[in-house]
């Protein structure tokens, strides 16, 4: 008896199992086992285990395939395929499948990913250009091409189509899971978004129920429309922004800066010309906003002063943990200062100066990327989730206590404090320098809570500890040397 051909196994496959639904022709086409080669995995199939599988699904569905292309020779036969199901709502696939036939019966299949759709002909466009909105998405696994295509789309950023995505963590992201997507197109892609930085919710849930008590997700967001198209400081242009109804869930697509900038370390701090760079552009932030009207409108805004009570009773909690946890580990005067300033929360709240500006909020230096050039360092501030309506000696007071070696610190703190009252003076004259001085003080034991109160959600961990410390100790330093404690 003659055996049948790869080609004649391949049309009875598609024609009579699968489109006549008539599964017991597998003990005549394929063998048992038959292995089937998938992206990764081998799996060996039954005779039986393959009807199983072929009935379930065309009861299911009712499966129709065709060939696109079907090539065959003595021993293989490839069939690129579409396609679609005649029962239920309609579904289109396609893919490409390889099969080896020996003495007339198939023996293994290659399988390529199913795709969504039909093959493109002639004249499909590269990329339909009705795109809907990208679905709200939970983790990086679900960052693809087409969410991607439809992330560029609606920035109103023209792009080849997408193949291939490399998506990897970067950051220490306490409050959000930050990834970076590497993009692979069909096409010549010189002139294209060739990568972009996603920040989604975290995988901690005791840092989600944070982000979401303090609607940091939303914030972030809403803050990013609020600053334009054309920022008036240098931050990433903002690609696609979209939050849950229920304040749990971020997507944040921002452009990638990593091939121009590095990472601001937290733990090893900045130079005394990088902490000069940020204060520059923590100064073009709050003269371009001064007393901007739509503050009165952004209910989005963190407003610490409204979370006094609150802040007490986290910090309260905080500064045991954080005791509890370095016990033994640091200088006890540290601790001891750790109290004595979150006893007097209240206080500094009450004092908080009336807020007349935007403010970033968190500019610690790992919240800032530096771009190096000719004429010394540029700063990039990254990461709004409490952006706030302030005293422009906020930002100041918080970035330099937290984010320089004490010493460095001393050396331009003053200076600076000068200089950011000098691009507010020339919008309001009124806004004295001793009032700056005075904001800028009155600030800087919010920048502890801050440190305190994040041990909250920063389980222990080597990094984090260190982080942790490092940034009590200059805080507690820069309270000292100005007179708070």
């Amino acid at each position: 008896m003659a055996h049948r051909s790869p080609r004649e196994l391949i049309e009875l496959y598609w024609d009579e199992v699968w489109n006549n639904r008539r599964a017991d022709l597998i003990r005549e086409i394929c063998a048992d086992p038959i292995v089937r080669h998938d992206p990764g995995s081998v799996t060996a199939l039954s005779v039986d285990d393959q009807i199983a599988r072929v009935r379930q699904q065309s009861e299911k569905l009712e499966p129709y395939f065709s060939h696109e292309v079907l090539l065959a020779d003595d021993t293989y036969v490839t069939s690129v395929w579409n396609m679609h199901t005649r029962k239920g709502e309609r579904i289109e696939l396609c893919g490409i499948e390889v099969f080896k036939a020996v003495d007339g019966k198939f023996t293994d299949c290659w399988n390529s990913a199913y795709t969504p759709g039909r093959w493109g002909r002639e004249g499909d466009a590269s990329v339909p250009d009705d795109l809907p909105a990208p679905a709200l998405i939970a983790s990086p696994d679900q960052i693809t091409p087409q969410w991607i295509q439809a992330v560029l789309q609606q920035a109103g950023i023209a792009a080849p189509r997408i193949s291939l995505l490399n998506t990897k963590p970067i950051g220490h992201g306490n409050l959000s899971a930050t990834v970076r997507t590497e993009i692979t197109y069909n096409a010549n892609a010189a002139d294209a978004v060739r990568s972009v930085v996603a920040k989604l919710t975290s995988g901690i849930g005791q840092a989600v129920e944070i982000a979401a008590a303090h609607d940091v997700y939303r914030r972030e967001c809403e803050v990013y429309g609020f600053l334009g198209a054309e920022p008036p400081l240098k931050t990433p242009r903002c690609y696609w922004r979209q939050v849950g109804l229920d304040g749990r869930t971020i997507n944040l697509v921002l452009e990638d800066l990593s091939d121009r900038t590095r990472a601001g370390d937290q733990i090893a701090g900045c130079s005394v010309a990088e902490a000069m760079a940020v204060a520059a552009e923590l100064a073009s932030l709050h003269a371009a906003f001064w007393d901007d009207p739509r503050l009165d409108r952004a209910d989005w805004l963190y407003n610490r002063a409204a979370g006094a009570e609150a802040a007490y009773t986290n910090n309260t909690r905080a500064a045991a943990a954080f005791r509890e946890r370095f016990a033994g580990r640091t200088d006890p005067g540290l601790l001891d200062a750790i109290d004595t300033v979150v006893a007097d929360l209240p206080r500094h709240f009450a004092a908080i100066p009336h807020g007349r500006t935007l403010v970033h909020g968190e500019p610690r230096v790992d919240n800032v990327l530096f771009e190096d050039g000719a004429e010394g360092p540029r700063a990039w501030l990254i990461d709004w989730q409490f952006a706030d309506r302030g005293s422009p000696m906020f930002d100041l007071a918080y970035f330099l206590a937290g984010s320089l070696a004490a010493e460095d610190r001393r050396e331009i703190d003053h200076l600076l404090v000068a200089r950011h009252h000098a691009a507010i003076a020339a919008i309001d004259p009124d806004y004295s320098l001793e009032q700056a001085r005075a904001e800028y003080a009155g600030s800087l034991p919010l920048a502890l809570y801050f440190t305190v109160g994040a041990i909250l959600a920063m389980p222990p961990s080597e990094h984090g500890d260190r982080l942790l410390l490092t940034l009590a100790q200059r805080n507690v330093a820069a309270l000292r040397d100005w007179g708070v404690v």
